[in-house]
């Protein structure tokens, strides 16, 4: 009895130790921005970051591929000012990936917004998509 006893503590012990670490969620992030040079020069594009989150909730790491370098930096810039944080404590660093899409919109006078941003997945983010208005790029 003794055995099975300590067989079932080993067995709780070890799947709490085991367990998967707890999810980081974003906690503050500035509104993502286009360009200004990129916008007058129409430049749109898909540009994928991959980043690390440390144990103070910071962004590290960032590395961008894809698309243009204008839009590579301002879709790092904006990723190394978001803070995360742990609903537990935890010092366990994360990878993540997301992807920041930048296009234009379709209003064409001054009716629509200066730019729109639509954030996509819950927990985590998974895509931004930030569209400029057209009427803000003709010089």
């Amino acid at each position: 009895m003794k055995i099975i006893s300590a067989l079932m503590v080993f067995l709780l012990l070890g799947a709490s130790a085991l367990g998967v670490d707890p999810e980081p969620y974003l906690k503050s992030a500035p509104m993502p921005f286009y360009p200004p040079i990129g916008r007058q020069a129409r430049i749109s594009g898909t540009v994928t970051l991959h980043f690390t989150i440390n144990g103070k909730g910071d962004t590290t790491d960032a590395e961008a591929t894809g698309g243009h370098q204008l839009l590579r930096d301002a879709a790092i810039q904006s990723v190394q000012n978001w803070k995360y944080a742990w609903a537990s404590p935890c010092e366990c660093p994360v990878k993540r990936q997301v992807v920041f899409v930048y296009s234009f919109g379709d209003w064409l006078n001054g009716d629509g917004p200066a730019s729109a941003v639509k954030w996509f997945g819950k927990a985590p983010v998974k895509r931004v998509e930030i569209q400029a208005g057209a009427d803000l790029i003709n010089p």
